[in-house]
């Protein structure tokens, strides 16, 4: 194999309780890492996200602790430990956790755009600045 065709992108691994450097904690996977591809995010979290949608990317969760519910499409989706859920682009959806301790879930976005987006969303101090990230991103709030 030629040098030019050689991937850019490093095999690495990540223990329980590690993220990628220079990432918010609970980053795993994210656009510099994967080259774009995916982001994965291991969520721990008492609460989720209103009705929204994804024009650029799928979303998908993984529940590994508690339990969360997910209304998309007119389908609500009870998913606790052990259950997977894919959210189409372009389908508008909202999640809440529905256990007392709270959640942990997987957030995977293909391709990669989550760990940025909620950086930004989250350090904005307005409503005006996080809608034009929202913009930004590719993502509609209703």
């Amino acid at each position: 194999m030629s040098g030019s065709n050689k991937s850019q992108l490093k095999p690495y691994i990540l223990h329980a309780g590690e993220s990628l450097p220079e990432h918010d904690a609970g980053v795993k996977a994210s656009i510099s890492s994967t080259g774009g591809k995916l982001t994965l995010i291991e969520s721990h979290t008492n609460g989720g996200a209103p009705l929204h949608l994804h024009t650029k990317e799928d979303e998908y969760f993984y529940v590994v602790e508690g339990k969360i519910v997910v209304k998309c499409d007119g389908n609500i989706f009870h998913a606790e430990k052990g259950s997977f859920i894919f959210l189409p682009r372009d389908i508008a959806h909202e999640w809440d956790v529905e256990s007392e301790n709270g959640a942990t879930v997987l957030m995977i976005t293909v391709p990669a755009m989550l760990e940025n987006f909620l950086h930004k969303f989250h350090a904005a101090d307005s409503k005006e600045k996080r809608a034009a990230i929202a913009d930004e991103f590719g993502l509609k709030f209703f």
